[in-house]
């Protein structure tokens, strides 16, 4: 209803569309099922409304720990994505993003890596948005 007018009822067999007064209460009822399955390889992620965030740290002068790292994050995106398309749900490949952030140093030691989503490999990026703020590689708000 917009301005004391309402729209034609029609079928919806799947999505929900954007800015729906649904979305967020669907996504509500996913959340403790996307948490569940991200809990194992990553420890840490974040939500907040479609967005979700994993986290994972890592020693760069270990290469073993930078693989498992990847490793980890692959593996849970495989089982985030099988899950979701069991319940006919879809990451966007085209909005998923991967950023490394350490000291100049740091990050000079990590190897050249990429994270597959589906059939695409997610190169890092050197800055990402977070919710209005800019993170680049180094952790500075922009």
């Amino acid at each position: 209803m917009f301005n004391g007018v309402t729209s034609d009822n029609f079928d919806l067999r799947s999505d929900v569309p954007q800015g729906s007064c649904l979305g967020p209460l669907l996504f509500v009822v996913y959340a403790p099922k996307l948490f569940e399955i991200v809990q194992a390889p990553v420890p840490d992620a974040h939500c907040f409304a479609d967005d979700t965030q994993l986290y994972l740290s890592f020693n760069p002068n270990n290469l073993t720990d930078q693989g498992e790292v990847v490793r980890a994050m692959e593996t849970c995106i495989s089982d985030l994505r099988k899950w979701m398309y069991q319940d006919k749900l879809k990451i966007n490949d085209d909005k998923t993003e991967f950023l490394i952030i350490g000291s100049r140093q740091q990050t000079l030691k990590i190897n050249d890596y990429t994270i597959r989503v589906g059939t695409t490999d997610i190169k890092p990026v050197s800055e990402v948005r977070n919710l209005g703020s800019w993170f680049d590689c180094e952790f500075f708000s922009m």
